[in-house]
C-alpha cells in the first residue's frame, strides 16, 4: 500500500469512494460499519489539499482510502465544520481552550469496505503527521456519536473524545491529539 499526497487526478476517485459511504445512501446494516456525515466535490477537495493536505491510500492501482486535512479558514465556510469551530473557545484541552491552539481539521476520512482493519486509516494518519503537522499544535476532528467504529479508529490513533456538539438535530463528539 502506499499513501501520499493527493494529486489533481487523484480526486474523481476520491469523491467516487466518499459518495459511495455518505450516511445519506447507506441502509442502516451498512452504517453500523462507518459512513460519512457529509463531503465534498472535487474542486474543494483540490482547495482542502492547498490549505492543508489530502492523503491517499493506493493498492495496486485501486484507491483504498482517503484522509483530508483543512485549515480552519477553509472549513469555515462549510455548516457542519464551522458549527464544531464555534465550539471551539468554550472547550478546554491540557489548560487552554481550543482556539488558542494552533490547529487543522481532519475529515473526511473513509477507508474502502474491503481493506477496513487492515491498517489504512493509521497509514493515512501516518502520513497526514509526516507531511501536515509541523506547523501544528492539535488535530481536530469530529465524528457522529452514532458512528461507532469511527470513533474507535480515531481513539485508536491517539484522538481523544474532548467535548460534543449538535448539528441539523444530530450529535458529533469532538476530538483532538497533539500533532507532535
Amino acid at each position: 500500500m502506499e499513501c501520499r499526497r493527493a494529486q489533481e487526478a487523484d480526486f474523481k476517485e476520491v469523491v467516487a469512494l466518499q459518495d459511495a459511504n455518505l450516511v445519506s445512501v447507506l441502509t442502516e446494516q451498512e452504517k453500523e460499519d462507518g459512513f460519512l456525515s457529509g463531503g465534498f466535490d472535487e474542486v474543494q477537495y483540490a482547495e482542502m489539499n492547498r490549505s492543508g493536505c489530502v492523503i491517499v491510500a493506493y493498492e495496486a492501482t485501486e484507491l483504498v482510502g482517503f484522509l483530508g486535512v483543512g485549515s480552519l479558514e477553509f472549513n469555515s465556510s462549510y455548516p457542519l465544520p464551522a458549527t464544531m469551530i464555534q465550539k471551539l473557545p468554550s472547550i478546554n484541552y491540557r489548560g487552554k481552550t481550543l482556539d488558542q491552539y494552533r490547529l487543522c481539521l481532519a475529515g473526511p476520512v473513509c477507508v474502502s469496505k474491503t481493506q477496513r482493519g487492515k491498517g489504512v486509516f493509521q497509514a493515512m494518519y501516518a502520513e497526514m503527521h509526516r507531511i501536515a503537522a509541523n506547523d501544528l499544535e492539535l488535530v481536530a476532528t469530529l465524528v457522529s456519536t452514532s458512528n461507532h467504529r469511527s470513533v474507535a479508529a480515531h481513539e485508536k490513533v491517539g484522538l481523544e473524545r474532548v467535548g460534543q456538539f449538535e448539528f441539523d438535530g444530530r450529535s458529533f463528539h469532538l476530538l483532538v491529539k497533539p500533532a507532535h
